[in-house]
């Protein structure tokens, strides 16, 4: 598909009611305090220093470090749930170690690989003669932690209960994870074949945590999974992201959703939530540059902060090259497949020529857009920048862009889900020849 064929994709596509919006994330435009603290900067410095200015809201996110504690007794799987929270394998360069005899002395820091605000944090279990009740919160330095995930293999435990509970009365924000129960079903079915009912064992097991666990809490749940990155698009997994996410400490939010790894639609639905308010803030930028005569800016806005933030959606939504190439490993997928299915959305070549792309997508929109056509995409047109025509080809651009990124990342997540059902298949089908 040339680009005169996939230009015309962007020009019917819908405005912006159709970006997905479900779950918890809703698609909002930026604060009225943002829109007011950027006009009284326009007021007080004009144009001069505004895109600088948008640039740093822009790079917020990346100023808060992000925390996040996992607890458990030996043997639950935290290290292979840290590896998978962070995209990684067990035998990756930075994996948690992973193994039968317990592994943390001390509380260890796995960063994420691409965003190292992002630090997970392997706590050893509380209870042990090196850390009793009386000391566990200092030696784990308990307020460092912005959120603690609590671990258990079969039952929650006293200790496990303590903990929540202390992390409570601290006004911080923890959930209770069932590990293994991909394990469990197979148990189940090998038992009892002719009786096996997989809805009805997961409703068993998780009626038996929450007959404890809600005696530290009255609206406590159980999130169930398996911990394995092949099959994390299963059971509670998404849920479990989604509750993070919208449970993460207000003031840090946006910068957890961002840190995050494309592991489940959950997940990609916040991220297109984040990155369209960001558009408003790019925009701005932009028209500002425009608004300063410069030489040879030809198209009326900064096309190199505009090709910079289609880059940025490119990675967050996991379509760069390596992590598809990292899916095409991990779920035996072919990536002439992968390719396939991407080039009746966004075709892999324009992905990977993204600036080329962008660039030239942006000249023809820049020639026939008019300030009543864009209108219709931008929620609020109240300053002098945002009411000039290289704002709202710019905010059209990113959106289209936005847009069909979307939906190329829900296909491969599609893709991603009908390859772990079927590697599941095949894993049964090989036990039950042992």
């Amino acid at each position: 598909m040339n680009f005169t064929d996939f230009e015309q994709y962007f020009y019917r596509d819908p405005i912006v009611e159709s970006i997905t919006t479900g779950g918890n994330f809703q698609l909002l435009d930026i604060t009225d305090d943002e829109k007011k603290q950027t006009e009284e900067f326009i007021h007080k410095n004009g144009v001069n220093g505004l895109d600088n200015y948008l640039s740093q809201r822009l790079n917020a996110w990346k100023q808060h470090p992000l925390d996040i504690a996992v607890v458990g007794s030996s043997g639950v799987g935290k290290s292979t749930f840290i590896n998978c929270l962070r995209g990684v394998e067990a035998e990756d360069e930075g994996a948690a170690n992973v193994g039968i005899v317990e592994t943390t002395n001390q509380p260890t820091p796995y960063e994420h690989p691409d965003f190292s605000n992002l630090k997970i944090w392997d706590l050893p279990g509380v209870g042990t003669p090196n850390y009793s009740h009386a000391s566990y919160l200092e030696k784990v330095q308990f307020q460092r932690y912005d959120f603690f995930l609590i671990l258990c293999r079969t039952r929650f435990t006293e200790n496990d209960l303590w903990l929540a509970s202390e992390v409570k009365k601290n006004n911080k924000r923890f959930l209770f994870i069932r590990t293994n129960v991909d394990t469990d079903l197979y148990n189940e079915y090998e038992d009892h074949p002719s009786t096996f009912n997989e809805e009805e064992i997961l409703e068993r097991i998780r009626n038996n945590c929450l007959e404890y666990i809600r005696t530290v809490d009255s609206d406590a749940e159980v999130f169930l999974i398996s911990g394995h990155l092949k099959y994390r698009v299963r059971f509670d997994f998404g849920k479990l992201n989604e509750t993070l996410l919208r449970d993460y400490p207000s003031l840090k939010r946006e910068s957890m959703i961002l840190s995050m790894s494309v592991m489940c639609k959950e997940v990609l639905v916040s991220k297109v939530a984040a990155l369209h308010r960001r558009i408003w803030f790019v925009a701005g930028a932009s028209a500002a540059v425009a608004a300063i005569p410069v030489p040879f800016l030809s198209l009326g806005f900064d096309a190199t902060l505009v090709m910079s933030e289609a880059e940025f959606y490119k990675k967050q939504l996991g379509l760069d090259q390596s992590n598809l190439q990292k899916l095409s490993n991990v779920y035996q997928i072919p990536m002439d497949k992968i390719e396939k299915e991407l080039n009746e959305i966004f075709p892999l070549q324009h992905l990977n020529a993204l600036r080329a792309f962008v660039l030239e997508f942006a000249k023809k929109q820049a020639v026939g857009t008019t300030t009543e056509e864009f209108a219709r995409f931008v929620p609020y047109v109240g300053t002098a920048i945002a009411s000039t025509l290289s704002f709202g080809v710019c905010y059209i651009v990113l959106y289209k862009i936005l847009l069909r990124m979307e939906r190329a990342s829900l296909k491969i997540v599609d893709v991603v889900i009908h390859a772990s059902n079927r590697m599941i298949q095949e894993e049964q089908q090989r036990q039950q020849l042992i």
